[in-house]
């Protein structure tokens, strides 16, 4: 049809076909105006709906208002009939866009009203609501073009159709139809033309058909149960010339016989039966995990709360109990300072008294060199005697062998013989000494030594393994509740086994503590806090307890009792009705449930894991046995 009439592309077929079989067209019966017709005498008030005549290839949307059809457009059918019906919808410009569809097509629709159904049109077009679905009965369409059509042939034939307006007519009531106002003047008007057409050369003509005679030359009885026709003699329609052909004969072929084996072909017949029985099993004893992929949204809000044993007046109370933990630990790590380590330079000197009184020098009276560089002690005390009184050839008194040692490590001390060097504080034209020989044994060496960091890294390391013992104690002691520390561990024991600077390749530490902590329960933490942000979850979402995230700050001491900060970080899952969406997949293919998912919100993607996994079978989904799971990303 075009613009309520025949298309153009149609007109001489069915031209042609009126002229073959002698027909005379009385008017046109579109199904969408007989459905939107019949539908307004059946529940007794014009509709104003969206009717979807859905074909294998095609679906007709048609905008119907107060019971008449305004717009009509095809869409082709892809894999989803609800994007067809929305490509349909988009191309009208609708003033409203009504909330229930109407389908229809002759067949049962229940596939094609759930992927309707299902479809979030509140999200895509303007509808005020969300549509209701409705499926005719099979016979609907059947029954609307019948009447209507009934109605068109009583207007040709001139006969008077009046209406049944009283109170007591039923609203499904076949007979009340509307009788169109005008009729059609002539056959162009509705869009018929005649086409003249030569007429064959020869006309085949019909078998002789043989006379039926009874032996008594009565003529044949007819049964009862053999329909009569519903046309009198006088207007039954004459019979039409048959065409007589004669086919050729098939010639007969004799197809090789099998070969005979051992078994019976029953055997044959129990593959496809073992195959069906296990295919039925599947369907209502297979399981599947539909794992539902979403962005979600997230709610972040600190609050503040108070910590004690007994509910606090005026601000959300954590009902906690403060205990004390003890706890020990050793741990080593290995140093990472260095230090310079080795050996002493050590020798023998001679001191001389250049002085007329004698010097008495105690054990580790400092002997320097003329430098000032290298510095030596005495090893034990020496007396050196006066210089002679001789006025013209004075001797200086002398001590031999007096052995000295270096007052630090180092090669560079090995100084050489006849070095100089002066002694004590005295000026060297009272005292002085000489090397007597080379100073030997002065060695150093860079090696691994204990450092600030290194006593410092490995406290901390024994401090939070304590904090551990702690918390691991106090789970065990009281399953669910966590422990809130109110302050640092106090050491009752910390010993190093090296001191600071220390040649070693490692540090060890020792050490035990006491621990003040309160003891919550997390149950009761979530559902403080859930009180405390439910005005932010918007309606249809919820949280989990294993999803959110709660910090509780180191609480502060006010009043008597204990207040902190409540950090909160909670996704939100989407409610979905798992009873209506597992009907809505149940038995159809893995790879066209897809758009089920789509309304949720924040959906990404769907994995789709089915138990036992049988080839080919498991690509369509059990009847049973459907089982979903919310993950956010």
């Amino acid at each position: 049809m075009e613009q309520d009439k025949i298309h153009a592309t149609k007109t001489k077929l069915i031209t042609h076909l009126c002229k073959e079989l002698g027909l005379d067209p009385i008017g046109v019966v579109t199904t969408n105006r007989a459905v939107a017709h019949y539908l307004k005498k059946r529940e007794g008030m014009p509709p104003t709906v969206i009717l979807l005549e859905v074909y294998t290839s095609k679906v007709a949307v048609s905008y119907v208002y107060l019971g008449e059809v305004k717009q009509t457009e095809e869409a082709a059918r892809s894999g989803d009939l609800a994007h067809d019906v929305e490509e349909g919808l988009t191309r009208m410009d609708l003033p409203n866009y009504p909330a229930r569809f109407i389908l229809t097509n002759g067949n049962s629709l229940e596939e094609e009203s759930q992927q309707i159904t299902a479809f979030p049109w509140t999200d895509r077009l303007p509808f005020k609501h969300i549509p209701k679905v409705e499926v005719l009965p099979i016979d609907f369409s059947i029954k609307s073009i019948a009447l209507t059509g009934g109605v068109e042939a009583v207007q040709f034939l001139g006969m008077e159709v009046v209406e049944d307006e009283s109170p007591n007519a039923t609203v499904g009531d076949d007979s009340n139809l509307v009788i169109p106002v005008e009729t059609p003047s002539s056959m162009e008007e509705i869009g018929f033309a005649y086409e003249e057409t030569s007429a064959p050369a020869d006309i085949p003509v019909a078998p002789s058909t043989p006379e039926v005679v009874s032996d008594d030359d009565s003529s044949p009885e007819i049964s009862e149960d053999e329909p009569e026709y519903a046309f009198s003699d006088e207007v039954a329609p004459p019979q039409k010339p048959r065409l007589a052909i004669k086919l050729p004969r098939i010639p007969k072929y004799s197809l090789p016989s099998l070969p005979h084996f051992g078994f019976s072909w029953l055997f044959l017949l129990a593959i496809p039966a073992v195959l069906i029985i296990v295919f039925i099993g599947y369907l209502f004893f297979g399981q599947v995990q539909i794992t539902i992929h979403f962005d979600p949204q997230k709610i972040s809000r600190q609050i503040g709360i108070a910590i004690a044993e007994s509910s606090q007046s005026g601000i959300p109370t954590l009902i906690a109990t403060k205990k004390t933990f003890t706890g020990s630990a050793t741990e080593s790590v290995p140093t990472t300072g260095t230090a310079t380590v080795g050996d002493k330079a050590s020798g023998t000197i001679t001191i001389a008294n250049k002085s007329v009184a004698p010097i008495v020098l105690k054990a580790g009276t400092a002997i320097t060199n003329d430098t000032g560089k290298y510095v030596y002690t005495l090893v034990s005390p020496v007396t050196v005697a006066s210089a002679s009184s001789d006025p013209i050839d004075p001797v200086s008194g002398k001590a031999n062998g007096v052995q000295v040692t270096a007052v630090r490590i180092g090669a560079e001390y090995n100084l050489t013989k006849n070095t100089i060097f002066s002694v004590d504080n005295f000026s060297k034209s009272i005292a002085a000494a000489i090397a007597e020989s080379d100073f030997t044994g002065g060695t150093s060496r860079t090696v691994n030594a204990v450092s600030k960091a290194d006593q410092d890294k490995v406290l901390a390391t024994a401090t939070e393994k304590i904090k551990s013992q702690v918390k691991v104690d106090s789970e065990i002691q009281t399953p669910g509740f966590k422990t809130l520390p109110l302050s640092d561990i106090q050491f009752t024991k910390k010993q190093f086994d090296h001191n600071l600077n220390e040649e070693a390749t490692s540090v060890s530490l020792v050490l035990e503590g006491s621990l003040e902590a309160l003891v919550y329960s997390e149950n009761d933490l979530y559902s403080l806090t859930i009180e405390q942000i439910k005005d932010q979850i918007p309606s249809g979402s919820s949280t989990t307890r294993e999803s959110t995230v709660i910090h509780v700050e180191n609480p502060t001491k006010v009043d008597g009792s204990y207040q902190a900060k409540v950090i909160i970080e909670a996704p939100l899952f989407p409610g979905i009705d798992e009873n209506k969406l597992a009907g809505y997949i149940k038995g159809k293919p893995t790879a066209s449930i897809r758009h089920f998912f789509e309304p949720i919100s924040g959906f990404t993607s769907a994995d789709v894991k089915i138990y036992p996994p049988i080839p080919f079978i498991t690509k369509i989904l059990p009847l049973k046995n459907i089982k979903f799971e919310l993950i956010g990303n």
